[in-house]
C-alpha cells in the first residue's frame, strides 16, 4: 500500500515549481490577449466591402435621429373579451397585412359586473419619419385613424402630443409636433428609383425603437387592393422592397444608399404577420404631393373623370395598336369621362399633352389636375387617334356599393352559355330588372344571371346581375344574340365583352378554354 500511495502522489519539492510555472504561462496568456485589443484584425476585407459598410453607417447617422416612434390611443365603445387580443392580425384573412403593432400591455381587458365602467382604450404603434425641422411627420393613415390622442417620441427620449392630418385615399397622414430645430429627412425623386438599387428600411418593429433593416428594390409600380368593405383601400403604385418590414415598421422610411426617402413603409404580404421578405412602400413622390396639401389645405383635393384605366398587355398592345397608354375598362355614367365620350376600349395615349405610359401614370396625371380644367385628351378607338375635351370634375368619397335587391316576382327560366361558363336572359324581363335594379338606360343586352365557379366568366370577375352589350367586338341585343356570338368562339383564345354593371361601362377579357 505504501509504494502504491508513492506511485499515486507528486512529492512536494516537484508539485510546487509546476505550479509556479503554470502560473507564469497563464500570466502571459492573458497579458497576450489584452495586448490584441491592438493587434492586427484576423481578416483584412476588401476595399469594396469596407466602402459598403461604411455608406450603411453614414445613412445610419443621417436617418436615425429623423425618424420617431408613434403610439396612437382609440377609445374602445364594445367589451372586449378576456381572452381576445386587441387588434391581433393573426385573423386577418388576406395575406397583406398593415405593419403596426399593438402597444406593449395591453393585451386583455376585463370587466367586472356591478362595478362603474371608464372609458377602455386600445392602443397601437407604428414609426414616422420627420419631414420639415419646424414639427411636420409623415406616417400612415391606417397608424393613427381613428385615434383621440397621438403621441410621437423622438430618438433622444423627448415626448410631443401630435396633431393629425389624414387623408384616407392615400393611406398617408401628417402629424404636427411643437418643436423647431429637428433634423428632417430629405425626399428623393422616387421616378427614378431601379430595381436592383438599395432600400434601407427604418421603424420600430414590435416596438423595437431604433431599428435598421437592408434589402434591395424588388419592384416597382404595384398594383394592390388591402383590406375589404369601409376599410378597402386601393393602391396604384408600389415599390416593392424585400427590405425586413414588420409589425410596427408601418408609416417608417425607406430609404436610398444616399439616406433619402424614396417611400413610405406601408404594407407586407405574409401568412403569418411577419416578414417573408415581401413589403410594400409609398412612393416618396406621392407622400410629397400628399404632404404638401395636408399642411397646406388640411386636406388632398383630386381631379376625376369617372373612368377605370389599365394597363395594356402584350397582346392588348398587338389588338390595338399601341406600345403605351392606358385602356379604358369603365366608364361611369353621368361622370366627367361620359359627358365627354369616353367609351369602353379607349386606349389613352396622351392627357394634357403629356404621354401615357399605363394606367399608374394617367391616374396620378388626373389626381393632379386641378378640378374645373379644361383638358385635352388623345385616345386611341378603332385604329384612329381621336382628341376628348374633358371637364376635370373633383374626386368624390370613397363609398361602398350597394347589394342587389331582392327578387319581386319569378323571372324567365335563364339560357346557358357554356362556353362562357354564365346562364343568361334577356334584359327585357321585368323581374330581373326589378332584382338587378336596372337602370332605364339598359334597353338592350344579355342580362347574367348565374356564374359557374371555376369558368372563363367567374375568372374575368364577371358576377350575377351584369349585362353584356358586346361581345368579341360585336354588338348584344338579347340572350339569343349573345348565344349566337358565343357559338363562333374558338377554344384557347381570349376575348373581350362589354359590360354594364350599376351606373358603369365595364371592359373584360375571357379566356375561352
Amino acid at each position: 500500500m505504501e509504494s502504491f500511495r508513492w506511485r499515486n502522489r507528486v512529492p512536494r519539492v516537484v508539485a510546487l515549481p509546476l505550479v509556479f510555472a503554470l502560473g507564469a504561462v497563464l500570466a502571459m496568456g492573458l497579458r497576450g490577449s489584452a495586448g490584441q485589443k491592438n493587434a492586427q484584425p484576423p481578416v483584412q476585407p476588401p476595399n469594396e466591402a469596407i466602402q459598403q459598410q461604411s455608406a450603411f453607417e453614414q445613412v445610419a447617422d443621417r436617418m436615425r435621429p429623423c425618424v420617431v416612434f408613434i403610439q396612437s390611443r382609440q377609445a374602445v365603445s364594445a367589451p372586449v373579451r378576456q381572452d381576445q387580443d386587441n387588434g391581433d392580425d393573426n385573423n386577418n384573412p388576406f395575406n397583406f397585412s398593415f405593419p403596426f403593432q399593438n402597444a406593449p400591455g395591453q393585451r386583455f381587458h376585463f370587466s367586472v359586473p356591478n362595478m362603474p365602467q371608464f372609458p377602455r382604450h386600445s392602443e397601437a404603434s407604428g414609426s414616422g419619419v420627420i419631414v420639415r425641422s419646424d414639427g411636420y411627420i409623415l406616417t400612415n393613415d391606417h397608424v393613427v385613424q381613428g385615434a383621440d390622442r397621438v403621441t410621437v417620441t423622438l430618438r433622444d427620449g423627448r415626448k410631443f402630443a401630435g396633431r393629425v392630418l389624414r387623408d384616407y385615399r392615400s393611406d398617408l397622414a401628417v402629424i404636427k409636433i411643437d418643436a423647431s430645430g429637428l433634423p428632417a429627412a430629405q425626399l428623393a425623386d422616387s421616378n427614378k428609383c431601379k430595381v436592383g438599387q438599395w432600400a434601407i428600411a427604418f421603424g420600430s418593429p414590435f416596438g423595437l425603437s431604433d431599428t435598421m433593416t437592408v434589402g434591395v428594390v424588388s419592384s416597382l409600380n404595384r398594383e394592390q387592393q388591402i383590406g375589404e368593405g369601409n376599410e378597402l383601400r386601393f393602391y396604384p403604385r408600389l415599390i416593392q422592397t424585400d427590405a425586413s418590414i414588420n409589425p410596427g415598421n408601418s408609416g417608417g422610411p425607406l430609404v436610398d444608399i444616399w439616406g433619402r426617402v424614396i417611400g413610405i413603409n406601408v404594407a407586407i404580404e405574409s401568412p403569418s404577420g411577419g416578414n417573408v421578405g415581401i413589403g410594400f412602400t409609398i412612393p416618396s413622390n406621392t407622400a410629397e404631393y400628399v404632404m404638401d396639401q395636408l399642411i397646406a389645405n388640411g386636406k388632398v383635393v383630386r381631379g376625376y373623370l369617372g373612368l377605370a384605366p389599365q394597363t395594356l398587355s402584350y397582346e392588348q398592345q398587338q389588338k390595338y395598336g399601341v406600345k403605351e397608354g392606358a385602356l379604358v375598362a369603365s366608364v361611369e355614367d353621368n361622370t366627367p369621362a361620359s359627358r365627354a365620350g369616353f367609351q369602353v376600349e379607349d386606349v389613352i395615349t396622351k392627357f394634357d399633352g403629356q404621354p401615357v405610359s399605363d394606367d399608374a401614370s394617367f391616374r396620378d396625371m388626373v389626381a393632379r389636375t386641378k378640378p374645373g380644367s379644361n383638358v385635352e385628351v388623345v385616345v386611341r378607338r378603332n385604329g384612329v387617334s381621336r382628341t376628348l375635351q374633358v371637364t376635370v370634375g373633383t374626386a368624390p368619397s370613397l363609398e361602398v356599393a350597394e347589394a342587389p335587391g331582392p327578387n319581386r316576382e319569378q323571372p324567365a327560366t335563364p339560357r346557358r352559355a357554356a362556353k362562357l361558363g354564365v346562364s343568361i336572359a334577356d334584359v327585357t324581363d321585368q323581374a330581373l330588372r326589378d332584382q338587378y335594379k336596372l337602370g332605364p338606360d339598359v334597353t338592350s343586352g344579355a342580362v347574367i344571371t348565374d356564374v359557374m365557379q371555376g369558368g372563363p366568366a367567374a375568372d374575368a370577375g364577371v358576377a350575377a346581375g351584369d349585362v353584356v352589350v358586346r361581345l368579341n367586338e360585336r354588338p348584344v341585343r338579347s340572350a339569343a344574340s349573345l348565344l349566337e356570338v358565343v357559338s363562333g368562339l374558338q377554344p384557347d383564345t381570349t376575348v373581350s365583352a362589354v359590360i354594364r354593371r350599376g351606373k358603369q361601362t365595364l371592359l373584360v377579357q375571357l379566356n375561352i378554354e
